[in-house]
């Protein structure tokens, strides 16, 4: 309680010093846009050239200086060699907006500004770290999917796999996995991943996919500023704002499997800086997936306790055939004269049929509802932000044995961010606090917990800053700290460090220095579900009767059990990395990137006799130590090795079969990716990338498969066309053979490549036609082992904006 009082008082300190400060100043906000009604303009330097401050235009094309002095001032306004100029009157307690009209013809790189890689905007060439961001365009033209993954399926260093239409595992730099979570989604700061598993439901995206402004991927452990996995990467997106984005859009979609979607979006101004945007959706349509409950769509069936190669029988057929997704969503945003902009939003999704493939087999949901809310509090140098989200999932089907799975589960997060600058803008402090609470029940309506053996409430504590300098025009450095507490796991301290060099104002090299963590999830650590039949071993009970003196072994009904450990540390991962990125006379942007990991602590999959609580099958008490040894000769004999491994003694005594988790295994990890976009002219775009992994396992555990789940080689190429009244991209992708080991899922996956082909025409300035087509040669492939066979998927649209 006192050191809750001692941070309010000096928040209160803080926040009385910049409103006294503030009424003696004045401001000055505006946007840069492009001539003839064109959107705002990102990365142009502002300069307030008699004070000589400067500052950056967001994706927007907005800029603000604050603490100006009242008086009369010119402002400069600069990309690349572009220049333009213009004049503002400043007053005391009042904002003067200006706002900048020009003619630039400027290439996507040029005008691209990111912000996750520092908790702050600057030009994509000056980031310290690796940034993929995705234009609008590209975007708009996949919206049609719902597939909000597939937006960067062809970005450099990705490894994107499909299983379902939204089964999607999307990581970088390998070690992929089902239910993948080692890169860190957030939507406007909140964390929309299910709290159980802590992996994404991509299906329950509240959004339609146009609604968002910008999407950016940093590539690279990012727990320095962002927390518990970030492991390999941070994918930031930001939805479009009210006031940048007023006005109305209806879009359906018709197309392959029997897909129907409907989005709609409105945005306006109420008054008085209000703004308000509704939007909403839903799509019906059928799924890859097939019953593999009497025969397997490839490979061969397994035999009873698994294999490799070879794909298991499960325990019933689909419970739906189709796939059913609803969503809607309402902001307000204020924004005050003194720039301070205020937001509440809520939102809520409901899924009925995507399959999602696991470590303990397909599980299909049949009724989840994802509500969420959050708050956001936004000032110049201060931004207070809040979420709350919730998964209420009822008789989720788990195919391979047919249980039905129940989850009620919530997210609550809240956080404080400052930044300042200092040093007349040489350097930049970035810091801030956070707490977060995650509360789990598997219960279902009897009462009975379904995967885990009990709730579970857990809460975590974490406190960053992040130090930027620069030294010369040409030269900064960047290091930055995280500390994180938790209830799940022990204390974790995240470290990063950056040099950016910048020969030339479009030219940089990087050198990164980097640690993360991964937080094993709530499965991981608590599980308690069945992994498989029971076995019977009623005839070997039999021929060990002469021995037993009638004493039972209930050998007839051996449950096989995956149970979680709690016992489990984080992932940790250490990352060098050195890299370099360009635009040449306008045209041409290309990145190239080297790094090498190592990464220690994998969580294995499930295996036996790894859990320390359970301890080998010992006989019953009452028998002859000499009767036990041949019980025990008599198992060994006879069971597989693993399956002799995993058994052990439930708290009643009976026997079952157990797999659980581990913490084993060091891999180094090498890789390179290089990409690149040259504009042929203003409206056409080629793109290329090409990506190479390799590993090195040090040391894993015995039993585990520890395999990066990723191809050595990916290679993407694609051409692009944005023109007044036709966007339009045709891309290919090509990934190498590599082998799939996640759960009871293991085998080969051959080389595949597809083709991807979108186009969205102006009929008219109120109405759009388009087209998107998934895989367009109908390349039949699976991208995991255990995944579905993916075809063909052509959606055909119309949009309606007023």
């Amino acid at each position: 309680m006192q050191r809750s009082r001692i941070v309010l008082s000096i928040l209160s300190v803080l926040i009385l010093s910049v409103s006294v400060w503030a009424q003696s100043t004045g401001r000055v906000t505006g946007r840069v846009v492009k001539d003839a009604g064109g959107g705002g303009i990102g990365g142009v330097v502002v300069v307030l050239n008699e004070l000589g401050q400067a500052t950056l235009t967001d994706s927007n094309g907005a800029f603000t200086f604050d603490g100006v002095p009242p008086g009369s001032y010119t402002l400069s306004y600069t990309a690349g060699d572009r220049v333009e100029s213009g004049d503002v009157q400043v007053t005391a307690g009042s904002t003067a907006r200006v706002d900048k009209s020009v003619d630039w013809q400027l290439s996507f790189a040029e005008e691209v500004t990111v912000y996750s890689a520092s908790r702050q905007v600057e030009r994509i060439v000056e980031a310290p770290a690796a940034v993929t961001v995705i234009a609008e365009q590209e975007i708009a033209l996949a919206a049609p999917t719902g597939q909000l993954p597939k937006v960067l399926e062809s970005s450099p260093g990705v490894d994107f796999t499909q299983s379902g239409v939204y089964d999607f595992n999307f990581n970088t730099r390998g070690f992929n996995s089902s239910l993948n979570r080692r890169i860190l989604t957030l939507i406007d700061g909140r964390d929309p991943a299910v709290p159980f598993l802590g992996a994404q439901e991509w299906g329950a995206l509240s959004y339609p996919l146009d609604e968002m402004s910008s999407i950016e991927l940093v590539r690279g452990p990012g727990s320095a500023l962002y927390g518990a996995n970030a492991f390999n990467g941070v994918l930031n997106m930001t939805t479009k704002q009210p006031r940048y984005s007023e006005g109305g859009k209806i879009q359906l979609t018709a197309g392959d499997l029997d897909t129907f979607r409907g989005d709609f979006r409105i945005a306006n101004e109420i008054a008085d800086g209000w703004y308000y945007k509704f939007l909403g959706g839903y799509q019906q349509g059928e799924d890859f997936g097939q019953s593999r409950n009497l025969t397997v769509e490839y490979s061969v069936p397994c035999g009873p306790l698994g294999g490799s190669n070879c794909l298991r029988r499960e325990a019933r057929p689909l419970a739906l055939t189709e796939n059913e997704i609803a969503f809607a969503g309402a902001r307000l945003d204020k924004y005050f004269e003194n720039g301070h902009a205020f937001t509440v939003e809520a939102g809520g999704a409901t899924l009925e049929g995507p399959i999602f493939q696991t470590g303990i087999g397909r599980v299909q949901v049949t009724d989840v509802e994802r509500p969420w809310a959050r708050l956001n509090y936004n000032t110049r140098y201060f931004n207070v932000s809040g979420y709350y989200d919730s998964r209420q999932a009822e008789n989720q089907v788990a195919l391979a044995s047919g249980a039905l799975l129940f989850e009620d589960s919530s997210n609550l997060h809240g956080e404080i961010q400052g930044n300042m600058p200092f040093a007349n803008n040489k350097g930049r402090i970035v810091g801030g606090v956070a707490y977060h609470e995650q509360d789990i029940d598997t219960a279902n309506r009897a009462g009975v917990q379904t995967l885990m053996t009990e709730p579970r409430k857990e809460d975590q504590q974490a406190a960053f800053a992040q130090l930027e300098y620069s030294f010369t025009p040409q030269f900064k450095a960047v290091v930055a700290g995280r500390y994180d507490e938790s209830t799940l796991h022990d204390s974790q301290f995240s470290p990063k460090a950056a040099l950016v060099y910048s020969p030339h104002a479009n030219h940089a090299i990087r050198l990164n220095y980097s640690e993360a963590f991964q937080v094993p999830n709530y499965s991981e650590f608590f599980l308690n579900v069945p992994a498989g039949a029971p076995i019977n071993l009623s005839a070997l009970e039999g021929a060990l009767a002469p021995f037993l003196g009638g004493v039972p072994l209930g050998f007839g009904f051996v449950p096989v059990i995956a149970r979680g450990n709690p016992g489990l540390v984080p992932e940790e991962i250490t990352s060098y990395e050195i890299g370099y990125s360009g635009i040449f006379q306008s045209r041409l942007y290309l990145t190239a990137d080297y790094y090498q990991n190592e990464v220690s602590n994998f969580v294995t999959d499930l295996l036996p006799g790894v859990n320390p609580a359970f301890g080998r099958y010992a006989p019953p008490g009452v028998l002859p130590a000499q009767v036990q040894a041949i019980i025990l000769a008599q198992l060994r004999a006879n069971l597989p090795a693993s399956v002799f491994a995993g058994l052990t003694n439930l708290p009643n005594g009976a026997p079952a079969v157990l797999f659980s988790y581990a913490n084993a295994g060091e891999v180094d990890t090498q890789g390179f990716e290089i990409a690149a976009n040259y504009y042929l002219t203003n409206t056409w775009v080629l793109d290329f990338n090409y990506s190479w992994f390799d590993f090195d396992v040090k040391e894993q555990a015995l039993g585990d498969v520890l395999l990066p789940n990723a191809p050595e080689h990916k290679f993407n190429a694609g051409i692009g066309y944005r023109g007044a009244r036709i966007d339009a991209s045709l891309k290919y992708r090509w990934v190498d053979d590599f082998f799939w080991a996640a759960g009871v899922f293991q085998g080969d996956v051959p080389s595949y490549d597809v083709v991807n082909f979108a186009m969205n025409y102006k009929l008219f300035d109120s109405v759009s036609l388009g087209l998107n087509i998934s895989n367009a040669l109908d390349n039949e492939h699976y991208e995991t082992f255990g995944g579905d066979i993916l075809e063909r998927r052509a959606l055909a649209f119309v949009g309606f904006t007023w």
